[in-house]
């Protein structure tokens, strides 16, 4: 019985270091992408990617070959009528918070950019890169990375440390986004990041799942890019 914590101390380093080095590896691979564009690092940095991801992950499957994989369907559930109400109502106000940077950030870009000028200040697009399953699409990623992902991640660290268990999680998700710019890359693992604290405590995916799509659909409805 006392192997197991050290077992999974074990694994938990493992995976780790297989995180960090991934995320250190896109990070640098992007700041060169961002900063020097025409070098022949760019022209590399998808293949190399590929490469790292795939010799990491030959590294990882060692460190999972014994531990049992889980998911939690619970996730899905609302939970006691009060407190979901209360996790709704915080998710709508950050929402809401968000929405109003984006429209400060548009109203600095019409003075800057003629281009962003002329977009119109809202527009679904519900026609462009799938827009119209966007609603879906935010429940089914926080989902998968919430009620599978950092479920996992719970199993691997034995003392429950959620700023740890939360820390990860973000991680894995800025490496999902690792084909996106870099912005985007650390917005995705920021927003995971934080939350991932409001699943630890509310054990459900609805309050972050708005906040998702808040993040991901508004800046092209608010004409921030095209």
């Amino acid at each position: 019985m006392k192997k197991r914590p050290r077992i999974l101390t074990q694994q938990l380093t493992v995976v780790l270091l297989f995180l960090s080095a991934i995320l250190m590896n896109v990070l640098v691979t992007k700041g060169v992408m961002m900063f020097t564009p025409d070098s022949t690092v760019t022209k590399e940095a998808s293949r190399i990617n590929k490469y790292f991801f795939v010799a990491l992950g030959i590294i990882l499957i060692p460190a999972l070959w014994k531990t049992p994989l889980t998911f939690r369907l619970a996730a899905l559930k609302t939970g006691d009528r009060k407190a979901f109400s209360r996790e709704m109502l915080e998710a709508a106000g950050i929402s809401l918070v968000l929405i109003a940077g984006m429209v400060t950030y548009r109203l600095i870009l019409n003075g800057q950019d003629p281009e962003a000028a002329a977009r119109p200040w809202f527009g679904l697009y519900l026609g462009t890169h799938g827009r119209w399953f966007y609603p879906f699409s935010a429940v089914i990623q926080e989902f998968l990375i919430k009620a599978v992902v950092q479920e996992n991640v719970h199993c691997l660290v034995p003392d429950g440390n959620r700023h740890l268990i939360a820390a990860m999680t973000g991680m894995f998700f800025a490496i999902l986004h690792m084909n996106y710019p870099l912005y985007y890359l650390l917005g995705a693992g920021l927003l995971c990041f934080g939350t991932a604290y409001l699943y630890e405590r509310d054990g459900n995916i609805w309050g972050s799942a708005l906040i998702h799509f808040v993040i991901g659909f508004m800046p092209r409805a608010l004409g921030l890019k095209i």
